[in-house]
């Protein structure tokens, strides 16, 4: 009896074992203690305006740069289990993250832990074998300016639940078709539908790609609104030794300006577009990254059209003096111009310098972990400082912060 549970353990043990090397592991963090999210004097980042508007147009970190600027504890990690069956090749994934807005994991720093993807896909099915399947939850064709963590592509993945194919061939390139939804037990009783047709890989250049995006949304019930928008992306090798990419965006309604959702119940009256260019220098011991930002985003609003034009440039550099140290610097200026019921408001100025002396695995910008300490110095005018409720026209900031992906 005993011989036969030893072997039963055994085998369950090796079972385990097997499973369990087919499992992958990835994620990714970043964590900086000593840091501060606060209104007024308190605050320590300035990742966006001081008023509403300013966010609707501009990239995630106001355009100004993410190094010493960014205020929370942030972790996505994820399990995922693939294989294959009769000619089918298919994966499942489970990502679940966590973001606390200070650097401590209080509940009093507004704690949120969540499941950000859940999906299954697979490809080889005999009736289109070329083609990708997926239903689920997830981060959809994604694109972004990793030094400001600004997706200018999000996808429709955001609070949703889509599914859809992708790599379908239609000759001038690849295309995806996806549908999304969200809200079905949402309390405002508006549930939207949002379909996206992204095509990839269309050549109009020597080295020269363009992607078109085309987002379509409609929310229901009381006040519900529908929406659209459409992206131009075009990535260019070897611009003077950098990869670039340009973005021209534009959209209405319930469809934002990443070509996910918006607002339920905001309807053509909101209307937004911008344009972007970022080049990247990733490789070698000097490296570098840039973003210049224009764009303006119309809302109605009680007191009259709520316009907001935003302007950004910034910029990342980084040299690696040995294999495992680095210093790097970024140095952002953003400007927004608010007109609200035709009466012009005081322009909002920030310029953010940053100075980051670093430990790191290699001398590629990608290469990961970083351990950093950095000190940021903040300028802004006084329509900025005023909208902010500071009381001073600088502030300084110092922290340490680590960022891994794996």
């Amino acid at each position: 009896m005993n011989k036969r549970l030893s072997l039963l353990a055994a085998a369950a043990l090796a079972a385990v074992s097997t499973a369990a090397s087919a499992v992958d592991w990835g994620g990714y963090t970043r964590i900086g203690p000593g840091q501060k999210e606060a209104s007024g004097d308190g605050q320590r980042c300035f990742d966006g305006g001081g008023t509403a508007a300013w966010g609707s147009a501009a990239p995630g970190h106001g355009g100004i740069g993410r190094l010493g600027n960014e205020c929370n504890t942030y972790g996505e990690f994820a399990l995922s289990q693939g294989g294959e069956a009769n000619g089918v090749s298919y994966k499942a994934l489970l990502m679940a993250n966590f973001f606390s807005t200070g650097s401590a994991p209080a509940s009093s720093d507004g704690n949120v832990t969540k499941v950000n993807q859940l999906y299954v896909e697979a490809k080889g099915f005999d009736v289109a074998p070329g083609i990708n399947f997926w239903i689920g939850r997830r981060f959809y064709h994604r694109a972004d300016v990793h030094f400001d963590d600004s997706f200018y592509v999000f996808g429709g993945m955001q609070d949703s639940t889509g599914a859809g194919a992708e790599g379908i061939n239609v000759g001038a390139g690849s295309l995806g078709v996806a549908v999304f939804r969200r809200g079905d037990a949402d309390s405002s009783g508006n549930p939207g539908t949002l379909a996206n047709f992204d095509l990839q890989g269309i050549d109009v250049n020597p080295g020269g790609k363009l992607r078109a995006i085309a987002s379509f949304a409609q929310h229901k019930g009381a006040g519900g609104k529908s929406g659209s928008g459409l992206t131009l992306q075009h990535n260019q090798a070897n611009v003077f030794g950098a990869d670039n990419t340009a973005w021209l965006q534009w959209s209405k309604g319930s469809v934002w300006l990443d070509m996910g959702f918006a607002g339920a119940t905001q309807d053509s009256n909101y209307k937004r577009w911008r344009i972007a260019d970022s080049l990247a220098w990733t490789k070698g011991p000097l490296t570098a990254q840039t973003l210049v930002h224009y764009g303006n985003a119309k809302e109605p609003t009680v007191a009259g059209e709520h316009n907001a034009t935003t302007l950004s440039l910034a910029g990342r550099v980084a040299y690696a003096m040995t294999r495992n140290f680095k210093l790097q610097g970024e140095l952002g200026y953003a400007t927004t111009k608010l007109d609200i019921g035709g009466v012009s408001q005081p322009k909002q100025n920030v310029t953010k310098l940053t100075i980051a002396p670093t430990l790191t695995v290699g001398p590629n910008y990608y290469d990961r972990p970083e351990l950093r300490f950095y000190v940021s110095m903040f300028n802004y005018n006084d329509g900025y400082k005023n909208a902010l409720g500071q009381s001073k026209a600088s502030k300084t900031a110092a922290g340490f912060q680590a960022e891994i992906w794996f």
